[in-house]
């Protein structure tokens, strides 16, 4: 029978192996990494994300080098603060299981298919809350989708609403109101397809982007719905940068195409109706203003299987600590009704 020195030992080498396969899977999460956009901190209650609400100082224009220069200045940051989510999920080993399955190699089987299983339902779990904001177990992970999901309750530190851009004030993020700060931008942009999805539509959606960057930056990541990328395919084929798979880095393997040099991911979780009624089709995200934070001992970390007190079975969790953040966004936007 598998000792326990090889079971710890085994754990931790399949996890570092599922976590590349099962993670870095999904389109959402490929994103992230690819854009080096996943920060591994050590401890703390929460990120705190500085806001550049305005200028710092005036600009004096200078004739001959003697007129008075304002040393006026105002603090224009705020701090967004995002607590982190905190979640497990165990791995559990009966020991029938293990009486069943002698030796080490038939003990190791069984861990890799239940820790194959647990990883894939927490990277299902992350990507359903953080598009669509509704997981029904991690309600404390931010979501992107601020609007709701059908006659669901809307999640309202999520970021994005369905208001023009100037008008939302529903939404609280970072502990910081769109309302409150309305009139220093901190909203996000807004594209209504009506139905028919059109090239302009998305250029309309990165030049808003473009204007509030702080470096006149596009979107460099696209996340489109099943039905939007199908709609885009159609459109004009001859703009679109197709990426073939001997062209695809290993971080890059489920990016489909790209546009205005952003990068064009199928989201499954995407094209859900809002609470308003409208398919909620694509995000476009600026990867320098947003990051996904995570524990160092909080990222899909596996800890010992040991025995659980009163029962025969053994048990590994699966422990996470982490948030997705941003510190500016106007930078990022949602499109709406692109689904044909």
């Amino acid at each position: 029978m598998a000792t326990q020195s090889i079971i710890s030992t085994t754990l931790q080498l399949l996890r570092d192996k599922l976590v590349d396969n099962s993670y870095l899977s999904h389109p959402l999460f490929r994103a992230i990494e690819s854009a080096g956009n996943l920060v591994k901190v050590s401890g703390g209650l929460r990120v705190e994300q500085p806001v550049i609400f305005g200028d710092h100082s005036s600009i004096t224009q200078l004739s001959n080098g003697f007129e008075p220069v304002s040393l006026a200045v105002t603090d224009p940051f705020q701090l967004a603060k995002f607590e982190y989510g905190n979640f497990v999920q165990p791995i559990v080993l009966s020991a029938v299981e293990k009486a069943a399955n002698k030796g080490d190699l038939a003990v190791v089987n069984i861990l890799e298919s239940k820790m194959k299983n647990v990883m894939l339902s927490l990277k299902k779990e992350v990507s359903k809350q953080i598009i669509a904001g509704d997981s029904a177990v991690l309600s404390d992970l931010q979501t992107l989708n601020g609007m709701g999901v059908g006659a669901a309750t809307i999640d309202t530190t999520g970021w994005f609403e369905e208001a023009a851009f100037g008008a939302q004030g529903a939404n609280t993020v970072g502990t910081l109101s769109k309302l409150t700060y309305q009139a220093q931008n901190w909203q996000n942009q807004v594209v209504q397809a009506g139905g028919a999805l059109a090239l302009s539509h998305l250029d309309n959606l990165f030049i808003n982007c473009q204007q509030y960057h702080p470096s006149g930056q596009f979107p460099d990541i696209l996340l489109m719905s099943p039905n939007m990328f199908a709609a885009f395919q159609a459109l004009q084929q001859s703009s679109v940068r197709y990426i073939s798979e001997g062209d695809r880095s290993g971080l890059d393997r489920d990016m489909v195409a790209m546009w205005r040099g952003a990068k064009i991911y199928v989201e499954p979780n995407l094209g859900f109706t809002n609470g308003a009624g409208s398919p909620v089709s694509g995000y476009a995200l600026s990867s320098d203003m947003f990051q996904l934070y995570a524990d160092v001992d909080g990222f899909f970390t596996v800890g010992d299987l040991l025995a659980v007190p009163g029962t025969a079975t053994e048990c590994a969790q699966v422990f996470n600590r982490m948030q997705l953040v941003t510190g500016h966004l106007a930078s990022h936007g949602v499109i709406f009704n692109g689904e044909a």
